[in-house]
């Protein structure tokens, strides 16, 4: 028990952040300072649009990356978490101000720029801001936390806050909403304010859970009416964020839940045997579960009692759709997708046969090169024996080599003769061979000598 008690206390030691705590007053003026949209940091704001704007147009995260890196955004969420714990009124007033006139000039920087831009199209990156997930609410609330902790203790911890810029991604949204109202998606904008909304506001609660646990001293009033007026006006600015942030979340659970018990839906009971899914489309909005199948027809009577299944996966009043080649009334998009298929094929199918052709033309060149030396065989037979009486036989072949040094090819002759070749004849003969078979580096084996 002592040894567990030690190892708990030591443990504790090692995760005190209290003890690193900065001075309230260094951390209120900085958040302060941090908070303040105007000249420089305005600046810097509207050409850090610009750059996360050019990489959401052509689809780069590492330019989304960079302009995350120069962003101001993070000093009012932070300055009114801060301001809500402390009760301070005015900085609250301060922080909502100045991220309202951020967010402005950041809507209105990227919007001037999707007006301009040639490029129309919704990229991967710019779709994956219009969507807030349940993703989304955790990476803001736990980044604000360590966001407010690297302001709050000491240490040089910039690259904390750097860090949490980048991770919670308020940027993006804001040039998504600007693309959004330049090219005239609604959805798009009103999507990609939900999540900068979102974002801001768990920032906001996890500043001010922060600024609670440190027990910073929270502003006190000489008129106690007044006090309790800012109070109730602070917590009911509180309560106005909270309430529509919790009521996407609670809808952001409800989708994530139904889009993965849908996905488990189709994994364990739409695996009909000789049947395969070439296409998914699961709508949250309209509870429908529309695929599609080529293979082996799906009999009715199995397709109702699949969707008889549908509630023990919590998918309630959802409609199971599942289309056939040649058996659904959607027959546009089945031929369309077919056709799609057998483009697919037949480009497969032009590669493989191309890479055979070349197969049979090396093939053919090989035989045409056997058939070569079986004609010249006799040929050249008796062409010698009339040079070289003596000469019993000739053979002619292409000959491969194996070696430490690697393969090779070459033209080989052999040459028998019953009495032999002096030197003067060997040469002679070598190079009336070569010259008739045209095989200047022909390697010649005389037999007989």
């Amino acid at each position: 028990m002592n040894i567990l008690g030690t190892i708990f206390r030591r443990l504790l030691e090692h995760l005190n952040i209290v003890r690193d705590k900065e001075s309230e007053q260094a951390v209120i003026d900085n958040v302060r300072r941090a908070v303040e949209f105007r000249g420089v940091n305005l600046w810097i704001l509207i050409f850090a649009v610009i750059i996360a704007s050019i990489g959401l147009n052509i689809d780069s995260t590492p330019i989304i990356i960079g302009a995350m890196l120069i962003s101001p955004l993070m000093g009012p969420i932070i300055g009114a978490g801060l301001a809500v714990g402390i009760n301070d009124m005015e900085l609250m007033k301060r922080s909502i101000r100045n991220l309202f006139v951020a967010a402005l000039f950041a809507v209105v920087a990227a919007t001037m720029y999707f007006l301009i831009s040639p490029l129309n199209e919704a990229q991967s990156e710019l779709l994956a801001r219009t969507s807030p997930t349940l993703y989304d609410v955790f990476i803001a609330f736990i980044g604000g936390v360590a966001g407010f902790l690297a302001l709050s203790t000491t240490g040089n911890h910039i690259q904390v806050i750097i860090g949490v810029a980048i991770s919670t991604a308020l940027m993006p949204p804001l040039c998504t909403v600007g693309f959004g109202v330049a090219t005239g998606n609604w959805l798009y904008a009103l999507g990609a304010f939900y999540l900068f909304f979102i974002n801001s506001v768990f920032i906001a609660i996890a500043t001010f859970i922060s600024v609670r646990f440190f027990k910073f001293s929270q502003k006190n009033f000489a008129d106690k009416d007044y006090e309790r007026k800012v109070r109730r006006t602070l917590i009911a600015l509180s309560i106005l964020t909270l309430c529509p942030s919790l009521f996407l979340t609670y809808n952001i659970v409800r989708k994530t839940i139904y889009l993965q018990n849908a996905d488990r839906f189709v994994a364990q009971e739409l695996n009909f045997p000789g049947t395969q899914i070439i296409d998914k489309q699961i709508n949250y909005a309209t509870r429908t579960i529309q695929t599609v199948f080529i293979g082996n027809y799906i009999p009715k009577m199995l397709v109702e009692n699949v969707e008889k299944r549908l509630p023990e996966y919590h998918l309630e009043n959802t409609k199971l759709s599942i289309l056939q080649d040649g058996f659904s009334r959607d027959s546009v998009m089945l031929t369309s997708l077919r056709g799609d298929i057998v483009q697919d094929l037949y480009q497969k199918n032009e590669i493989y046969t191309q890479f055979l052709q070349r197969k049979i033309d090396s093939l053919e060149n090989y035989i045409t090169v056997i058939n070569r030396y079986k004609r010249l065989d006799s040929l050249v037979f008796n062409e010698s024996r009339a040079l070289f009486p003596h000469i019993n036989s000739i053979s002619l072949g292409y000959l491969w080599e194996n070696s430490e040094n690697g393969d090779s090819a070459y033209t080989f002759a052999r040459v028998s003769s019953s009495n032999g070749f002096n030197e003067n004849e060997h040469k002679r003969f070598s190079e009336w061979l070569r010259l008739r078979v045209e095989e200047p580096k022909m390697q010649i084996e005389f037999l007989g000598n």
